[in-house]
């Protein structure tokens, strides 16, 4: 065994206590690698370094690009479509799961290091950011925060939406430019900001009333057309901001 509780008093360990849940390193990579840098030679860093492994990158890779046309939707009243909460939990798995062979790799059980982290989460709580971390040699109590931070990302549901939103606008740009519009539920793109979606008018709106809907994570107001009632739908263009993927 390389390593064991003791073992992990004397050096360092990723937080987070109780939730496990890994880091999304799509669109954290540039962080991720950052941070590490900042650990080599420590502790902490073979953590953080299991995460940034080819085959895992690759994996969550192929995860966000085979689930990206479920994102080309557009939703109404703050509503989001409840598969993306499914999508969610099985992007958690893929971390816990990398969680699981990471600190297995390093010779200890799951019980054991998250009761270390904890013991590193109550350490570091109130201390200056610039102090040394008890309890994890040559780590910094905001080096220790940064860890946190990159292994929990994928926890966060709204991180989640980004970087699927960001994976869907490339998706659809390149069918776009592949000629292939007609196999997703979006319309022609009429220029590199312009895009032209399907909308459900909801309960509770009439023809000519304004509404609000949100199309990769950004919000645009409509006005129903003469005619439409709730149930049905209508064309609307919609020009996206300048930073959207595949936007100009």
């Amino acid at each position: 065994q390389k390593a064991s509780k003791e073992w992990l008093k004397h050096t360092s360990e990723p937080s987070l206590c109780r939730c496990f849940a890994m880091a999304a390193l799509v669109d954290i990579n540039d962080h991720a690698v950052g941070v590490l840098a900042c650990l080599v030679g420590k502790p902490l860093e073979p953590f953080l370094a299991g995460f940034l492994e080819g085959g895992f990158r690759q994996e969550i890779r192929s995860f966000v690009e085979g689930h990206a046309a479920s994102f080309l939707v557009v939703c109404t009243d703050g509503s989001y479509p409840l598969a993306w909460t499914d999508l969610h939990r099985e992007y958690r798995e893929l971390f816990d799961r990398q969680l699981t062979s990471v600190v297995q790799e390093e010779g200890f059980s799951r019980e054991d290091f998250r009761e270390y982290c904890e013991d590193l989460r109550q350490a570091a709580a109130g201390l200056d950011a610039e102090a040394p971390l008890p309890g994890a040699s040559g780590v910094r109590v905001a080096e220790f925060w940064d860890f946190v931070r990159s292994l929990t990302a994928s926890e966060d549901f709204d991180r989640f939406l980004s970087i699927m939103f960001g994976a869907a606008a490339l998706l659809h740009n390149h069918t776009l430019q592949a000629g292939g519009v007609d196999e997703y539920p979006v319309g022609a793109q009429r220029s590199p900001q312009e895009v032209e979606v399907e909308v459900t008018v909801p309960a509770g709106v009439a023809s000519g009333e304004p509404m609000a809907v949100e199309y990769l994570g950004h919000q645009f107001h409509l006005l129903v057309p003469e005619g439409c009632i709730p149930g049905t739908t209508f064309r609307a263009l919609l020009t996206l901001p300048a930073g959207v993927p595949g936007a100009a």
